[in-house]
């Protein structure tokens, strides 16, 4: 991918249980995609997520999707996933597991992951930027 880049930044909140991993990223010259996995596994709950248009806004309507080492897609049993962001606006979601009849559990439970995790974003236009922000009550492990 010409011009493709995902870079991963961890940071630790100190106040609490939560890891921040933020990518930022440069979608493709040509393709107005990028993929990029994250070095270090990443342990816990996905809670929340932030998406941020970058100074080179996306292409409205774009998507990201973030899969584990074994292909799954770990919003998939969500009720909000990361399909349609924003060209201008900062977005957040939650993301809460439905029950077998597609509705919110009654006690908030979220995604739990224990990988490295490859993010995915697509439709995002030529050369445009943008960041994404999850927030993990759990640990990332390792160094990148």
């Amino acid at each position: 991918m010409a011009g493709a880049l995902m870079t991963f930044t961890y940071v630790r909140v100190p106040e609490g249980p939560f890891t921040k991993v933020i990518a930022d990223w440069t979608s493709d010259s040509a393709t107005g995609a990028v993929t990029g996995t994250t070095g270090n596994v990443i342990c816990g709950e996905l809670v929340k997520s932030i998406t941020d248009p970058g100074a080179a806004a996306p292409t409205d309507d774009y998507d990201i999707t973030i899969t584990d080492e074994e292909g799954a897609n770990v919003l998939t049993p969500c009720q909000l996933t990361l399909a349609d962001r924003d060209t201008a606006t900062i977005e957040q979601r939650y993301h809460l597991i439905l029950d077998a009849a597609g509705t919110p559990l009654a006690q908030a439970r979220h995604p739990v992951v224990c990988d490295r995790l490859t993010i995915a974003i697509a439709n995002a236009g030529n050369s445009k930027t943008g960041q994404l922000v999850l927030f993990i009550k759990g640990v990332a492990h390792g160094n990148e």
